[in-house]
């Protein structure tokens, strides 16, 4: 499993509200590798993944409905590949199905090069030691 956020908002309680608020989205995707993290965007709290061993970022928001794009730097940071998208769906949006969400995402998973498969339902939790993100991919501003 990908550790956890290891940054100064990690003992902030709105910040630690808001990472148990998607605990059903980023223990899915810590458990295939990807270092995740939480952020308030314009309206709401943004699910940041940062793929295994690759510097792009998957950005999951749910205003409306999920939203998951990618951004890989090698395009400058410009432009986006959207993964997901219920927010122009009709009707509220089921929040707590990810399965869907976290489907798009193994599929970009399977594009990258090195990455892990998805992970296999053995019941076997592991202990988990926090360390840093990456070099070079905090998120500015806090």
């Amino acid at each position: 499993m990908a550790p956890l956020p290891d940054h100064r908002n990690v003992l902030d309680p709105s910040w630690k509200r808001a990472w148990a608020r998607f605990a059903h989205v980023t223990t899915p995707l810590r458990e295939r590798g990807l270092i995740c993290d939480v952020q308030y965007g314009l309206n709401d709290w943004i699910v940041y993944a940062w793929p295994p061993g690759h510097d792009s970022v998957v950005l999951i928001g749910r205003q409306g409905g999920w939203l998951a794009t990618h951004q890989a730097p090698a395009e400058g940071w410009t432009s986006m590949t959207v993964l997901y998208d219920t927010t122009a769906s009709s009707g509220p949006g089921d929040f707590d199905d990810v399965g869907p969400l976290l489907s798009a995402i193994d599929a970009l998973l399977a594009r990258l090069t090195r990455a892990p498969s998805p992970p296999t339902a053995s019941g076997v939790h592991v202990a988990e030691v926090p360390a840093p993100p990456p070099a070079g991919r905090g998120i500015r501003g806090r």
